[in-house]
């Protein structure tokens, strides 16, 4: 099957995250599925109305995903939040997406391919990846220095986790994003 992520954004880590989902495009072309599936992610300002929408495509058999994600909102994000974040809201749509054309790809092929696709989100972090695991610890109490030797993550990225996890909303772009 072909897995493509296309990309319209600037300013965001969303273009180097694309780039992470490489790897998932190659493991996806041993996949047996019924039909092809393609994810565009449009980072836009909110001005442009632009709602996210799915079409599928009778003549080729692909799936059409379009992506719209708020470029405000994840220009005050760090790269892991974004990572996490559009991990979180590409498996739902997915998910729900390909629910939706039932008569394409029965039920099994359907299963088995969201288990496929959680699982390399899953170790790759992005499902339930190191933030998720760190704000995990941080709210049984362990300290900022132990959950970032435990997650292999710099201290002031702890202490964000903790300060967003306590409504601190930045208002300025996060330093990933300059």
């Amino acid at each position: 099957m072909n897995l493509t992520f296309l990309l319209d954004t600037h300013g965001t880590c969303v273009g180097q995250l694309r780039d992470e989902l490489l790897p998932l495009e190659q493991l996806a072309e041993e996949w047996s599925y019924p039909y092809d599936i393609s994810v565009v992610f449009r980072v836009l300002p909110e001005s442009y109305g632009r709602k996210t929408f799915r079409r599928f495509d009778n003549r080729d058999h692909v799936l059409d995903l379009d992506i719209s994600i708020l470029h405000e909102q994840y220009l005050r994000m760090s790269k892991n939040e974004q990572r996490e974040a559009l991990g979180t809201y590409l498996y739902n749509y997915m998910t729900e997406s390909i629910a939706k054309y039932k008569k394409h790809a029965d039920q099994k092929a359907q299963d088995q391919f969201l288990a496929d696709l959680k699982s390399w989100m899953v170790e790759n972090n992005w499902l339930n990846g190191k933030m998720n695991k760190a704000r995990e610890l941080l709210m049984q109490n362990v300290g900022l220095y132990e959950v970032s030797q435990q997650m292999q993550m710099p201290l002031e990225e702890v202490e964000y986790i903790l300060l967003r996890m306590n409504d601190y909303e930045p208002n300025g772009v996060h330093p990933d994003n300059i």
